[in-house]
């Protein structure tokens, strides 16, 4: 009878990501404009020489922990409920749900290159779907000739959910509030209509269709909005109280 190996994982690195809660974060990485971040290479791994080569990527393959969805064994369950199929249930191998065996998850993020800033050293990229301070536990580049499989099938999930993009309007008070912070988060306006266009409430969220006022994190901005009929109203944008 064969037996299960023992292994260990090493944290190689640290995802710094605008979205700073699960609520608002992109189901699948590319389909956000404006997201940029960086992910932090963690000692004895901060080695510039382990990044030679990789300035001929575009994209990388980023392998990490799904750290807020760890659970004990006993509460595993073979069935999920994915954001797309509202309150139906899929096997957990048929969905990239945080809620598995081994919390580990797989993006592919646009690459922009490194850079050393107090001693430390950071890849920087784009197109996140990642919570911030999220550990990593490896980086590949994405091969194109290889990763890339066009005649794939998508299963329930097989195209973008590009057609239900909500329009997003700003207040006068929003813009301005925008205009102040413009200097140090040029993209923020983007993140922000590209976040809340494709409408992140989770459809099983029970009395979610009587409820029209929310609040999405982002960067150290708790930003307000409300959803009327098939628009979204961007109310204000508060710093968080703990930043």
């Amino acid at each position: 009878m064969n037996q299960p190996l023992p292994f260990a994982c090493h944290q190689i690195g640290l995802v710094h990501s605008p979205f700073k809660e699960k609520f608002g974060i992109p189901r699948q990485t590319g389909l956000i404009k404006g997201n940029l971040g960086k992910i932090e290479l963690l000692a004895p791994w901060n080695r510039e020489e382990a990044l030679n080569g990789l300035e001929g990527f575009s994209h990388i393959w980023v392998i990490f922990i799904f750290h807020e969805a760890i659970k004990p064994l006993e509460d595993w369950r073979p069935t999920v409920r994915p954001p797309r199929e509202g309150a139906k249930r899929q096997g957990v191998f048929a969905t990239r749900s945080p809620y598995r065996p081994n919390p580990i998850g797989m993006s592919v993020l646009q690459y922009h290159g490194w850079e050393k800033s107090n001693g430390k050293l950071f890849l920087k990229v784009s197109g996140l779907d990642l919570l911030d301070m999220t550990p990593v536990i490896d980086i590949k580049p994405y091969l194109p000739y290889a990763d890339q499989v066009p005649q794939a099938l998508g299963g329930f999930a097989h195209e973008a959910p590009a057609s239900n993009l909500l329009p997003v309007s700003f207040s006068e008070l929003a813009r301005q509030q925008l205009l102040e912070v413009q200097e140090r988060y040029p993209e923020l306006q983007a993140l922000i209509e590209s976040t809340l266009s494709h409408n992140p409430r989770p459809i099983h969220f029970g009395n979610i269709d009587q409820r029209n006022d929310f609040g999405v994190k982002l960067y150290e901005f708790n930003i307000q909005y409300q959803i009327c009929d098939t628009q979204i109203w961007v109310v204000s944008l508060f710093k968080n109280s703990a930043n």
